[in-house]
């Protein structure tokens, strides 16, 4: 939308939940249309067909790290379409030719006579031109924007508080709803006290929702302490008499199931690996606002999935499509937690049974116990030698709850049953080989149910078999007492991208270089996204220092990534360090353990997460290319945690095969 104010306002189609996705998309978009960046504002998109990510099941959806690659095309044919129509219209105005006219900046100049005029003055009679059907794209050379490092769309409004994220949403007459769930999974309502809130000031209801009960005030604060007193007891649920323990022994029994393979080589590595289950931990905890009306209704949520979301206010009200209008905000992080709608489908409940609008706002404890955990896992590699050091045979056992499965409804044209995919193969069973060219691998799987909510969590499931597969690669190049780094590349002949970044993050790390005693250099390498043609390419190097007391501490983290053309490089460096950060605090402090059928952690005090003074050094360099751009939100977050684990191993001889 360009005003006569000239203002240009994007309606994008991805949700910014801090990747900067708003950011790179008005670029691209900027970019072709020559306009002026001070000039751009931008809005989320509205549910409608347009803004469906293709890389996504044709759903409006944000994850995979798709936001720059899923909408490339798309933004650049806005862009220049728009561009070509100004032209058009300012031709037509000076009754030149068009070719004597060009955009820049904002304006469109007559070359001969220097006349211009600014999009602002041309829009209302560009907006009756019909846009070409193959509008001219800027050549990579032209860039102004694109591969530039320019000032983030939101950081204005996240500075002086303006900018509105779930919680900040108000309007008149708004109640506040705090939910109690049951904390075994499953379970149902049994009893609570209404009495003893009815004369507590600010009190407006209570209402049943899903495996719980929600309490209405005329304040967050109130609700939460109504609820408290209100005292909701529970009964029964699916995970009744569940322990971490009881998990791990199933685990193991379904390993034992499948059985060990033969191995016969002249050295045989044989090895078990495990990862807990883990939280989201973000730091806006779930929440919606809701208004039904007799024959409408309005949402504003930090959703990840519009579509979802409107099937969820579908399912709920039992209105059309048409009825229902949906606001995205800002998000305060997701990591894949706000692909899910159990708490859109309370404040609808809520909002439905008191006709008014309502906030539901999870508490930190409420957010920690009820999320959509990333799954717990076991796998066992058997991997045989020749004398040469390269595997004759690699056999691998994995168990695990099937993510995969999660998926299958609203992917629609899968057409295999999930369950008997292996779930940390490659990442996706779509991908029939991985980048190491290793002969003789076979995988099986069995999936376990335990009824724990499990969910992506920032890359699922490659933050498991990344860490899964350069460990082992690790273990193989010492048992062939060959340098890790020159191990890989031995099987990276026909991958030359990956044996670019390998060989540059080494050379950034000074890898091969003598360490202190103590000290150590651990390697990692990732691709993602799995199902996208191209594909980004990370190597990570970590080195550590251990303490003779045993104290461990990451000196350094290197990272060389390709990521093809880096729209935005500033955007593309601070989300490789978010995830570095992030798959940091993974491997060193997260973990979500099951008693008595429920969560253990509740809050910050019991799951620790990175802090400031747990943040090594990062130094990121990005690979110049001009290739299609991939997404960098996701690829930090796996490499970096057995590039630690090994550097552990190169510093003391001690490896780390349980996180």
């Amino acid at each position: 939308r360009i005003g006569q104010d000239d203002s240009i306002t994007l309606v994008l189609p991805s949700a910014e939940m801090g990747q900067h996705a708003h950011t790179g998309q008005a670029m691209i978009i900027a970019e072709e249309l020559e306009a002026n960046w001070e000039s751009i504002n931008v809005i989320n998109a509205p549910i409608n067909s347009e803004y469906v990510n293709p890389e996504l099941f044709n759903k409006q959806r944000t994850d995979g790290s798709t936001s720059i690659s899923a909408f490339w095309d798309k933004l650049r044919y806005v862009g220049a379409g728009t561009r070509m129509v100004l032209i058009k219209a300012a031709a037509n105005k000076w009754n030149v030719p068009e070719n004597e006219c060009e955009a820049t900046n904002g304006y469109i100049i007559h070359k001969k006579t220097s006349k211009k005029l600014s999009y602002g003055k041309l829009a209302l009679s560009a907006s009756k031109i019909t846009p070409p059907e193959e509008p001219i794209l800027k050549k990579p050379e032209e860039y102004k924007y694109i591969g530039n490092s320019v000032p983030k769309i939101h950081t204005k409004s996240k500075s002086n508080g303006k900018a509105i994220f779930g919680y900040d949403v108000r309007m008149p007459d708004m109640l506040f709803a705090s939910v109690k769930q049951s904390p075994i999974f499953g379970g149902k309502l049994k009893s609570y006290d209404e009495k003893a809130v009815k004369n507590i000031s600010g009190f407006i209801s209570v209402v049943p929702v899903p495996n719980g009960i929600a309490v209405v005030a005329n304040s967050t604060w109130r609700a939460m302490k109504c609820l408290e007193v209100l005292n909701p007891k529970f009964e029964g649920g699916n995970t009744k008499g569940l322990t971490s323990k009881k998990i791990k022994e199933v685990l193991t029994s379904k390993l034992d199931d499948l059985g060990k393979v033969e191995v016969v080589a002249d050295k045989v590595l044989d090895v078990e690996y495990e990862v807990p289950y883990l939280h989201h931990a973000t730091m806006e905890p779930m929440n919606c606002t809701a208004y039904v009306r007799d024959d409408s209704c309005e949402i504003w949520v930090p959703t990840q999935f519009q579509s979802k979301t409107l099937e969820t206010a579908m399912d709920v009200t039992g209105f059309s499509e048409d009825q229902i209008k949906i606001h995205t905000t800002l998000l305060g992080g997701a990591f894949g937690r706000r692909l899910e709608t159990d708490f859109v489908t309370q404040a609808l409940i809520v909002s439905k049974s008191l006709k008014k609008p309502v906030q539901v706002v999870w508490t930190r404890e409420e957010d920690t116990k009820h999320g959509f955990y990333r799954p717990l896992s076991i796998s066992r590699f058997q991997v045989g030698l020749n004398n040469e050091g390269k595997p004759l045979q690699w056999e691998s056992q994995v168990s695990q709850p099937n993510l995969l499965a999660q998926f299958v409804p609203s992917m629609g044209w899968l057409n295999f049953d999930p369950m008997t995919i292996p779930a940390a193969v490659h990442d996706y069973p779509l991908i029939p080989k991985h980048f190491y060219e290793i002969d003789g691998v076979n995988v099986t799987h069995s999936p376990v149910i335990f009824d724990v909510p499990i969910g992506p969590w920032r890359a699922p499931p490659n933050s498991i078999n990344v860490f899964y597969t350069e460990s082992v690669m690790d273990e193989l190049s010492h048992l062939a007492g060959i340098d890790p780094l020159i191990y890989r590349l031995s099987f990276l002949k026909n991958s030359p991208r990956h044996k670019k970044v390998l060989e540059l993050v080494a050379k950034q790390s000074g890898w091969g270089t003598d360490t202190m005693e103590g000290q150590g250099r651990g390697l990692g390498i990732n691709e993602w996204f799995p199902i996208n043609e191209t594909k980004t390419i990370l190597g990570v190097v970590a080195k550590v220092s251990i303490s003779e007391k045993g104290k461990l501490k990451i000196d350094r983290v290197d990272c060389v990534v390709d990521c093809g053309i880096a729209v935005n490089p500033d955007s593309v460096k601070a989300q490789i360090e978010g995830g570095v950060i992030m798959g940091l605090s993974a491997a060193l402090y997260e973990k979500i353990t099951i008693k008595d059928g429920q969560v253990s952690q509740s809050n910050f005090d019991d799951y620790r997460i990175t802090r400031m003074r747990d943040t090594p050094e990062i130094n990121i360099s990005i690979v110049k290319s001009l290739e299609r751009p991939t997404g960098t939100g996701e690829p930090g977050s796996s490499p970096i945690v057995p590039a630690i684990t090994n550097a552990i191993f190169a510093a003391t001889g001690k490896r780390i095969r349980k996180l």
